[in-house]
């Protein structure tokens, strides 16, 4: 088979197919071919070696893609970093994963790489890739992705996964491909990027859908008004998160109407706990083909689908693979069901992951049963699936007792005129700390008329503990580019001392 029609024999297609769209650009299967060996011989050029570290800084856009798998193919190392960041965080991941050539389209990396190599992708790129040696590589390339944690509870660790190193580039295709049929995203049609792609789950789902042989169509910025044109261009299949539901329902009716949903097979959400009353509306709305996960950067996964999410309102679900879940108190003890505590997983292979340059915070991952935690706090049901509650570090505790602020926000959704909300702990002189909820408000509404209405269904459904002591009204709330809340930069602004936990 000759070198431009590889890729397309992989994924099942003519050379001549789609592979990958974007606001500007379109891509075949041939030329993506060709694009990554040449890609990957320049990264060569510039000065990385096989096994070395390509530090990637790249807004939505096809060369993205192209860049990474033109990593696989060369056998380098390489890490998607956040396009928001400062160069001083950029420049923490690029030392600490020893890069040494930068890719981006981003003027703080660009400040970042310091002596290191910068191949720009602008104007220019196009050119810079045609004139590259595009000769094939051998198969058995042997690059990976080293993951950044967000970040959210100290300086962002690389994590290292075993059965990522041990693979080739062909092997990697495959299993991608199967994870993508397991998870029930179709090859036929579209499936739309709609997250940034350096956040790892839409990443590695839309790499499946990709090696299944299904072209992406990637949004450089997600605009909910934008998307009905995008949604009725032939897409199947995406990843969301809760606040891009929100921003569609939100939408006037008749935008909503002209949103043809009729083609969508399945729709993957995660990246925070999305509310049941928000879920709800979206089922009935598009019908029951939602796919909710629960992942972390460390690796393995929980899912379900609608319909065990309609029995079982809340669930994040049971683990896939041959992953196994405690659920553990402040004391080292196993819980039963219905008890929360801090949710730990294991692989039957023990320690599969590493922090690199970190081995303490290795360590400390991991219990002496072999069960490691990311400091979610959550329980099981009498079945094994899983509700999730918050972070350890987001309980609010008053009076000594937890507060979880998953279940308030599941109230807080399901009042009328509430555009987004975040529950989170602030001070309280009595009992530590209390409930205050950030609160932002429908167009047409008032905050008081929303604030009662909160109020009132709280009174309903919460016990008194529970309920909101305050309110703080803001036009939007605060949010990362993959759209989870920034629960500790708000929690941190009603502490005069940083927050307690």
């Amino acid at each position: 088979m000759t070198a431009p029609s590889m890729l397309a024999m992989l994924a099942g297609r003519e050379p001549d197919d789609l592979a990958l769209e974007d606001d500007t650009h379109l891509v075949s299967w041939a030329e993506l071919d060709r694009r990554t060996h040449a890609i990957g011989r320049g990264l060569l050029a510039a000065g990385a070696s096989p096994g070395d570290h390509v530090g990637l800084v790249c807004t939505n856009r096809t060369e993205f893609v192209e860049v990474m798998l033109a990593c696989f193919r060369a056998g380098l190392k390489m890490t998607p970093i956040k396009t928001n960041w400062t160069p001083a965080e950029i420049t923490h991941v690029l030392d600490d994963a020893g890069s040494t050539v930068v890719v981006t389209d981003v003027a703080a990396a660009r400040d970042a790489a310091g002596g290191r190599p910068v191949i720009w992708i602008g104007d220019d790129f196009d050119a810079w890739v045609d004139a590259q040696d595009s000769t094939p590589f051998p198969a058995g390339g042997t690059g990976y992705r080293i993951p950044y944690t967000s970040g959210t509870t100290g300086r962002p660790k690389g994590v290292e996964r075993t059965a990522d190193s041990q693979s080739t580039f062909e092997q990697w295709w495959t299993s991608s491909s199967l994870g993508a049929q397991g998870l029930g995203l179709p090859r036929d049609g579209k499936h739309l990027v709609v997250a940034q792609l350096f956040h790892g789950a839409p990443l590695a789902f839309c790499l499946g859908a990709l090696a299944h042989g299904a072209p992406l169509r990637i949004l450089g910025r997600w605009d909910a008004e934008a998307s009905v044109e995008v949604f009725n261009d032939g897409v199947t299949a995406t990843i969301m998160v809760p606040t891009m539901f929100r921003q569609l329902l939100g939408l006037p009716d008749h935008r909503k109407a002209a949103l043809d949903h009729s083609r969508l097979v399945t729709v993957l959400h995660g990246g925070e706990p999305c509310p049941v009353p928000l879920k709800q509306r979206m089922i009935e709305w598009w019908g029951p083909i939602f796919t909710e996960y629960y992942g972390f950067t460390e690796g393995g996964m929980t899912m379900c689908d609608s319909a065990e999410w309609l029995a079982r309102p809340g669930t994040v679900g049971t683990p896939i693979g041959d992953l196994t879940i405690q659920i553990v108190d402040d004391d080292g003890q196993v819980l039963g069901p219905g008890e929360p505590g801090t949710v730990y997983f294991r692989r039957p292979e023990g320690r599969y992951f590493r922090y690199i340059n970190a081995e303490d915070k290795t360590d400390n991952a991991y219990n002496d049963a072999g069960f490691f935690s990311v400091g979610d706090v959550g329980y099981l049901d009498e079945d094994g699936y899983l509700y999730l509650s918050g972070r350890s570090s987001e309980v609010i505790v008053a009076a000594g007792v937890n507060i979880y602020p998953a279940e308030i926000e599941d109230v807080l959704f399901a009042v009328d005129g509430v555009a987004d909300a975040c529950a989170v702990g602030g001070p309280d002189p009595d009992r530590g700390e209390q409930v205050v909820v950030y609160l932002a408000v429908v167009d047409g509404y008032t905050p008081e008329e929303v604030t009662a209405a909160i109020d009132d269904a709280c009174g309903q459904h919460l016990a008194g503990y529970k309920r909101p002591r305050r309110y703080i009204i803001r036009p939007t709330i605060a949010r990362d580019p993959t759209g989870k809340v920034l629960r500790t930069q708000l929690r941190d602004e009603l502490w005069p001392e940083p927050s307690p936990t």
